[in-house]
């Protein structure tokens, strides 16, 4: 009697010992399914909203024709005068004014940059152009790849500069992207600031309907 008493015990003991080990791992694996979900479920968000296509747009009214803002687009000697941070434009064997030629577009992301020799390239290709209304560039890094797309229209006394940024993500940029459309768009209206500025102060009284 004693001895089957005994037997019972043990045997309540394994199984109570079994029954304690899959509570145990029921509740690690919640925990662990909990973490994952906490972890990997934001940056998966990101990542699709990261892969999608982003647009990017800015307008402005120029006191000028076409004619005299188209140029400040695509040639060298002019982009560095209006775009914010950019250096210089380095065409690669070609004028840059025709599809298919190719340029560097030399950056210094910041004011010391250039100074200290830091500079960062970003190659730039044109897709299409239509001289003084019309012109598409392509660019791509490992972050991003990007085309911008230029309307130009004289109408009575100004001209609209039409200007869209059509952006895809990748690495790093993914995760970035849903937060940088303000301050893209942002950029983008400063720099046409810029321009009509420099145009108008370039252009003076030469031009008025």
């Amino acid at each position: 009697m004693g001895k089957s008493v005994e037997v019972l015990g043990n045997v309540n003991g394994d199984v109570g010992s079994r029954s304690m080990l899959e509570l145990f791992k029921r509740k690690l694996f919640k925990i662990i399914f909990w973490l994952f979900l906490l972890v990997a479920l934001p940056f998966t968000v990101l990542l699709l909203i990261g892969s999608q296509r982003f647009v990017y747009q800015a307008e402005i009214s120029i006191s000028a024709p076409v004619e005299a803002i188209f140029p400040f687009l695509h040639q060298p000697s002019k982009i560095p005068l209006w775009q914010n941070g950019v250096q210089e434009l380095k065409p690669i064997e070609n004028d840059f004014n025709r599809p298919d030629h190719r340029a560097q577009l030399i950056l210094a992301l910041d004011e010391n940059d250039g100074k200290n020799g830091n500079n960062h390239s970003i190659p730039i290709v044109i897709k299409d152009i239509l001289p003084s209304t019309h012109l598409i560039t392509d660019s791509e890094t490992s972050i991003f790849k990007s085309q911008t797309i230029w309307e130009l229209k004289t109408l009575e006394d100004h001209s609209v500069v039409r200007q869209e940024v059509v952006c895809f993500y990748s690495g790093v940029g993914r995760f970035l992207a849903p937060f940088m459309t303000s301050e893209a768009e942002r950029q983008l209206q400063e720099d046409l600031w810029k321009l009509r500025e420099v145009v108008e102060q370039q252009q003076g009284d030469s031009w008025f309907p």
